[in-house]
């Protein structure tokens, strides 16, 4: 009887059933196993059928787990593990790793979410070699090409040959000279739309993502000034009467300047990811393994 039931489970099953009991939710679970939102529906109808038992159900916080589910949770650890000791090569100890992992991204991350990671992995890979290079625009191409290992980016895109993660939801703040005029005053929306604005854009052309939600509200930013990267508007806004609306992380990081003063901006603006993207020729490459891990920790 128990072969003829293992007989008829798709043991793929237990991978989405793992994310799902993780995550609880049935998009994370998704995104993170790198299915589709459908898919991981369709899992889990299947998974409901196989284990006549709902798993998850809405709760008063989101989804909740089944008492079924909770009492599967420790087993299916358990056999992951082992089926994954039966598969995978021996891990590399950090101190033996080789060779250079090059990381595009922008000045942002690299002065926010870097300095912790590459102290960790000097510390404790000490033949492993750094390359840090920039991104050009929302360009992930260079992973498909093999330029680069990794990409730390808030570009949202999806493909069937990269891998993702989300390392946390980021939120905008504005910066202006502690002398600003508007210091006196407060930045209202009236205020802040005729200020005079730095604006970093990659591209150097088109509106920014602050510009495009001001034009549904019919207003216009006065942009004077635009920079490729987010440390030299800082230094600019720093020596002028100029304001620049920029990421949260940054902005708390260049306000330790004691020549700049961090506002709360005057409209919504929501949040955006951040992503680690990686190819999926690296999944299981034991050094890029180390390298995710040692980057959700530094974020943890």
């Amino acid at each position: 009887m128990h072969e003829t039931n293992l007989q008829k489970i798709d043991l793929n099953l237990l991978i989405a059933l793992n994310a799902l009991l993780e995550e609880k939710h049935v998009s994370r679970a998704a995104e993170r196993i790198c299915l589709s939102q459908p898919a991981m529906s369709r899992a889990l109808a299947r998974l409901r059928d196989t284990f006549q038992d709902p798993l998850l159900v809405k709760g008063t916080r989101g989804m909740a787990l089944t008492a079924r589910a909770i009492d599967l949770y420790l087993p299916l650890q358990h056999i992951l593990r082992e089926i994954t000791n039966i598969v995978t090569t021996p891990s590399v100890s950090p101190a033996d790793m080789r060779g250079t992992i090059v990381i595009a991204t922008r000045d942002y991350e690299l002065a926010t979410i870097l300095p912790t990671v590459i102290s960790k992995i000097t510390t404790n890979a000490p033949h492993l070699k750094l390359s840090i290079i920039s991104q050009a625009g929302d360009d992930l191409s260079l992973l498909e090409h093999h330029s680069v290992d990794f990409v730390l980016s808030g570009t949202d895109k999806t493909s069937s040959t990269l891998h993702r993660f989300t390392l946390y939801e980021e939120s905008f703040v504005c910066l202006v000279a502690n002398n600003h005029p508007v210091l006196k005053h407060g930045m209202k929306l009236e205020a802040y739309v005729e200020m005079k604005h730095c604006l970093v854009t990659i591209t150097n052309f088109g509106p920014g993502y602050v510009d495009m939600l001001l034009a549904e509200q019919n207003l216009q930013r006065n942009v004077v000034v635009r920079v490729p990267h987010f440390l030299a508007a800082s230094h600019i806004v720093s020596n002028s009467d100029l304001v620049v609306t920029l990421p949260r992380r940054l902005g708390e990081l260049l306000a330790k300047d004691n020549k700049i003063t961090l506002l709360q901006p005057p409209l919504e603006i929501p949040h955006f990811p951040i992503y680690l993207y990686w190819h999926t020729r690296n999944h299981n490459n034991p050094v890029h393994q180390w390298i995710r891990k040692v980057i959700r920790e530094a974020l943890g």
